[in-house]
């Protein structure tokens, strides 16, 4: 059930990912900041690389536009999307700063989150939304934890992978999965990303750059790239990582580039005539997926779901509103959590608590 579950996750944005793993983003980026001094407090740090971190994804997906040059979503598809608005991504990146800057053997100082905040303009979107790849160098030492011991966070890691925390509040520090390593109940390694093959398995997979020869429907291309050439219905045929387009009205499909769904673009139209159009953004409660008239409708701070599980991009759906922490979620039918909160599995099934996790839990 939790395969299938995935599966139809990743189908909804196979070309971005945005939202996939938002929490253990979250706590990727802000655990690992290292040791230094400074008279700034532990807040003030956090609220400062919140707000870097937001407007740094804000910027990367906002850049969308119709046909006439008006942006499509000038808050950012991430931010829309995930969180609703700027105040709540800054609010919640926040809480995951507090809970990792406290935790034992992360060695994160003010100091150095103040660095990592100056410097995340400079992180290129690809790398961004490639989970967290080549991040800059302030953001990014390594914890003190050797493998084997429990974390919560990957920061507190030596080697900066916590395992098996995506339904869990406490993981094992361990080496960062290599390329097909199952990820079911695990993260995947910054440049990887999670993905449901064909085979139905859930696999860490290396992101291609663009130009590579090698992609198909299993094999993905980095983020703002898409595997042109590929075919669903022949897994193993190969395309070319190329890069997707993010201007409205742009020829799409077929061998012509894809559009960036992170930006707000969807290819749609007859066969043969097909066209960059602009995706929906519709709140809680409201039709989702592929509507009955062919166009295309995603989520604000909300999930798609239909009746027998999450929607994929050819489902019509409803959305549903993320849960309160604290409160009853479910990776199957609905409600999921907002980041930092994880659906934290209380049984066999794929139902929990959206818990946030501290470091406390894992002692």
């Amino acid at each position: 059930m939790k395969t299938a579950v995935a599966k139809l996750k990743m189908d909804r944005h196979a070309s971005s990912s945005i939202r996939a793993g938002a929490a253990a983003t979250l706590a990727w980026i802000v655990a690992g900041c290292g040791s230094g001094e400074s008279t700034v407090s532990n807040d003030q740090a956090c609220a400062d690389l919140a707000q870097a971190q937001c407007s740094r994804r804000q910027a990367c997906t906002a850049t969308g536009t119709t046909d006439n040059g008006a942006l499509l979503a000038p808050d950012g598809v991430y931010v829309l999307t995930t969180y609703g608005d700027m105040a709540t991504c800054v609010s919640r990146v926040k809480v995951a700063c507090l809970d990792n800057v406290t935790a034992p053997d992360v060695g994160t100082s003010p100091a150095q989150l103040e660095k990592c905040a100056a410097e995340y303009a400079t992180w290129s979107c690809v790398d961004l939304f490639d989970n967290n790849a080549n991040p800059p160098a302030d953001c990014a030492p390594p914890g003190k934890r050797p493998n084997g011991v429990a974390c919560a966070f990957a920061g507190q890691c030596a080697t900066r992978f916590c395992s098996n925390v995506k339904y869990a509040t406490c993981g094992t520090c361990a080496d960062p999965p290599v390329d097909g390593t199952p990820c079911e109940l695990s993260g995947c390694a910054p440049g990887q990303e999670c993905r449901t093959e064909s085979t139905g398995d859930m696999l860490c997979r290396d992101r291609l750059e663009v130009g590579a020869i090698t992609c198909t429907t299993d094999i993905p291309c980095q983020a703002f790239a898409s595997c042109v050439g590929a075919s669903a219905t022949s897994p193993a045929k190969i395309g070319v990582c190329t890069p997707t387009s993010i201007t409205g009205g742009t020829v799409c499909g077929a061998s012509n580039p894809a559009c960036e769904n992170s930006v707000g673009l969807v290819c749609q139209g007859p066969v043969g005539g097909k066209t960059c159009q602009p995706i929906a953004y519709v709140p809680a409660g409201g039709a989702c997926g592929t509507l009955l008239d062919g166009s295309r409708a995603e989520c604000i701070d909300s999930d798609c779901f239909t009746a027998t599980g999450p929607a994929a991009a050819t489902d019509l759906g409803t959305c549903v509103a993320q849960t309160a922490d604290g409160a009853p979620c479910d990776t199957q039918l609905g409600p999921l959590c907002l980041a930092p909160a994880r659906c934290v599995y209380t049984g066999t099934g794929t139902s929990g608590t959206c818990i946030v996790p501290v470091a406390s839990m894992c002692n």
